[in-house]
């Protein structure tokens, strides 16, 4: 997580910026999500009631998490290849990721090595930008798919990976014929929704069509609080007529 924070910085050329608590919880989780082509994985339904009582505490902006489903003496009922990592989901808006542990503790998939690896923390980065990718698709910001290095002459390197690819990604500096593109640097700036931004009313434009999914979300909070204030109205009226007011 500190090469993670590292990274962050570095690899965006100081647009994005990580902190972060590690938190160990030692109660089991007693249910696993299956689908066929991810296999076994830990979805937030499964942990809710575990990380609520950390939420509660702190405002985050994306949960980890970290597990080992299997050891060597169970490693062929919950088997892990290469598919260590899940992204691209959220709980309450917050972003979501699963990064599976190797079965082996011995394993070095994680550790930094001149020559295997210099690049250990490129799981934890890749499933986190899964999650930019998901705000800039829903803010309605155009953006080369994460999976999609090969398409503009990247390589999956030895020792470094993608790193290459993520930097150039997330600087919007992937070259096209067409000119450059990646992420928008307006997506640094948005924050998952919490608690409190529903404190207060958002006023929009009454006749303005939504973009994207965000505005249409808004317009549809809106629509639902003015039929629920019109139903209110509505009551009070039929209560003033029987009381001959």
């Amino acid at each position: 997580m500190s090469r993670f924070q590292t990274a962050c910085k570095e690899l965006s050329n100081g647009k994005m910026t990580a902190t972060y608590d590690f938190i160990t919880i030692d109660e089991p989780i007693t249910s696993l999500s299956y689908d066929t082509e991810n296999g076994y994985f830990v979805d937030p339904k499964n942990i809710e009631n575990i990380i609520k009582p950390y939420l509660e505490k702190e405002d985050y902006d994306h949960i980890f998490v970290c597990v080992r489903l299997g050891d060597n003496e169970h490693q062929n009922d919950i088997p892990v290849y290469d598919w260590i990592g899940l992204g691209g989901m959220d709980y309450l808006g917050i972003g979501f990721s699963n990064i599976r542990l190797p079965n082996s503790s011995r394993s070095y998939t994680y550790k930094y090595n001149a020559g295997i690896n210099t690049f250990p923390e490129e799981v934890f980065l890749h499933e986190f930008l899964h999650s930019l990718e998901r705000n800039a698709e829903e803010y309605g910001y155009e953006r080369p798919a994460l999976h999609s290095y090969a398409d503009y002459g990247y390589e999956d390197k030895k020792i470094v990976g993608l790193k290459q690819w993520y930097q150039d990604y997330m600087n919007c500096q992937i070259k096209t014929d067409n000119g450059y593109i990646g992420l928008n640097s307006e997506i640094y700036k948005y924050k998952p929704n919490h608690s409190d931004n529903f404190q207060f009313s958002y006023k929009m434009d009454e006749f303005k069509e939504p973009e994207n999914i965000i505005e249409e979300v808004r317009m549809m909070i809106k629509k639902a609080v003015e039929n629920a204030n019109h139903i209110i109205l509505k009551k009070e009226n039929q209560n003033s007529e029987s009381n001959g007011i």
